[in-house]
């Protein structure tokens, strides 16, 4: 029987996503520095401004998926035993009270459970919220099966299928992977980031562009039954994946449940 500890404390610290504008800002700004870096004649200086614009924006990012996963939570009321494994919370009583504090929801609760630094976790996460089929445990166990490292996971697949992107061209679960390992080399292993300020420009683009797929896949997805966001939702499906409603749903019909 598992079991997981509420802690108030990190349910406050996820942000709320009505501050996406803040994440936004941020982008800007590390955009602005890849062009200081490109002008930068040092190398020392030019180094060290690259490891930072990783790092930062990793952490803004990870604080951005944390707003969105309890925010799907919360707005489509998806149930903590979906989530979560075993079937108890721990919570210590002197911290009761803290639990009736407006800023603390269930989603925020289930999202401090899950870690979200590295490609696996947040498919994991994204897999449950969205009631996809093949499960963390099964993909791992296929894995060992097969002998292999992990290359991608059930919900990076259902992205790479709704996205205009070639997976042998731009393979979606890699690219993620790559950057979040590179930020914690960066940060655990005393390594530098190498790529050019051009390069790093890229990456800050393509993976603000597959955050925001995410968000709005993820979303359009679970409003399906709301007949109010039909229209809305026919218009950004048509924005961000290029597509009507119609082929969203056949595809995301073989990667989820119901």
């Amino acid at each position: 029987m598992g079991k997981k500890e509420i802690k108030p404390e990190w349910a406050h610290q996820v942000p709320d996503l009505k501050e996406y504008s803040i994440y936004q800002q941020e982008i800007v700004k590390l955009k602005k520095l890849c062009s200081s870096i490109q002008k930068e004649k040092s190398k020392e200086e030019s180094q060290a401004l690259k490891n930072y614009v990783i790092i930062r924006l990793i952490g803004v990012s990870e604080n951005l998926l944390k707003s969105m996963t309890a925010h799907l939570i919360d707005e489509f009321k998806i149930s903590a035993a979906s989530m979560l494994k075993g079937d108890i919370m721990e919570l210590h009583l002197d911290q009761l009270d803290e639990l009736k504090s407006e800023n603390i929801t269930m989603g925020k609760i289930v999202t401090t459970t899950f870690g979200l630094s590295n490609a696996i976790q947040i498919a994991l996460i994204f897999e449950k919220i969205n009631g996809m089929k093949e499960s963390y445990a099964e993909a791992k166990k296929k894995k060992r099966k097969e002998g292999r490292i992990q290359t991608s996971m059930l919900f990076f697949d259902w992205l790479q299928n709704l996205s205009p992107f070639d997976k042998k061209e731009r393979n979606l679960f890699r690219e993620a992977d790559k950057l979040l390992k590179d930020r914690n080399d960066i940060t655990h292993n005393v390594t530098d980031y190498h790529d050019s300020a051009d390069s790093l420009l890229i990456k800050i683009t393509d993976w603000q562009g597959l955050i925001n797929m995410m968000w709005y896949a993820s979303f359009i997805h679970l409003s399906r039954n709301r007949k109010k966001l039909q229209k809305q939702n026919a218009t950004t499906c048509e924005q961000s994946f290029g597509m009507k409603l119609d082929e969203f749903y056949e595809i995301t019909g073989k990667y989820t449940k119901n």
